[in-house]
């Protein structure tokens, strides 16, 4: 058959066939699903494992094999390699693809890598079981503003992170550059000697009162009463005046003797 003469011939039935594929693909196109930042799913977990000074072979029997063992009763497991080496050992564990929901697989990894833990050798630091170092992040947000601290800055920023979580296609939000807060104190060498006071006795004296420890709890036939004991500082006002005792038995201020 002479699809060109059929179709030369036929003139009208091939326009209303040309335009009907042209209608269908431009509705096709239109819904068609697609995203800017497409997700995937990362089906590998790494498990790695520290004995520090060993060689690759104590790390392959002592350490690897065991593991592997564990590790190869699950039955969604698709392939496991690893690597060992001089003082740790690398376990990369795949998934079989027909799996979407491997949150429960991992978590049933960790049972397996904790169980056969306890007959690892001493000294052993882990195993340690990652299956997030396949995220990516696809948006990157930046938040700055005249006339606020830092502080204020990262209030915002942690408010508008739990928004963002809020969002059902968004699984992990982190901040990055928040300053941590951090109170420093100055003394001088020449006023503490002049108090016979040493910088590590101003440390004990500060340590001292910075604590936080049960203090039991009070009960009652209405009510249980939990007391919680004073002395941890709330405040920098609170740590300018605390008491600190000198060796001549006085008791001062310390913002009277350092700067705060």
């Amino acid at each position: 058959m002479d699809l060109t003469r059929w179709a030369i011939e036929r003139r009208q039935v091939t326009l209303v066939i040309l335009a009907a594929l042209v209608v269908f693909g431009l509705r096709s196109y239109s819904g068609m699903p697609r995203s800017e930042d497409p997700g995937f799913l990362v089906r590998t977990a790494v498990v790695q494992t520290q004995l520090p000074g060993a060689s690759p072979t104590r790390i392959e029997s002592l350490i690897t094999d065991k593991l592997e063992k564990a590790i190869q009763e699950m039955p969604e497991l698709d392939a496991i390699r690893s690597t060992s080496k001089t003082g740790v050992s690398i376990i990369s564990v795949d998934i079989q693809e027909r799996y979407t929901d491997l949150r429960p697989i991992w978590d049933r990894l960790r049972r397996k890598v904790e169980r056969a833990a306890r007959e690892l050798p001493q000294g052993v630091i882990g195993p340690f079981v990652d299956d997030e170092f396949g995220d990516v992040f696809g948006t990157v947000l930046t938040l700055s503003s005249d006339g606020f601290s830092m502080r204020e800055l990262k209030d915002y920023a942690d408010q508008i992170r739990d928004e963002l979580l809020l969002i059902p296609d968004i699984a992990k939000v982190e901040i990055y550059g928040a300053q941590q807060e951090r109170v420093l104190i100055e003394y001088s060498n020449s006023r503490l000697a002049e108090l016979q006071l040493s910088p590590q006795q101003l440390q004990a004296a500060l340590q001292s009162r910075n604590i936080i420890n049960p203090g039991g709890e009070l009960r009652t036939p209405a009510e249980t009463i939990v007391i919680e004991p004073s002395g941890n500082f709330e405040s920098v006002a609170e740590i300018e005046r605390a008491l600190i005792p000198l060796p001549s038995g006085e008791l001062v201020y310390l913002n009277e003797i350092v700067e705060v």
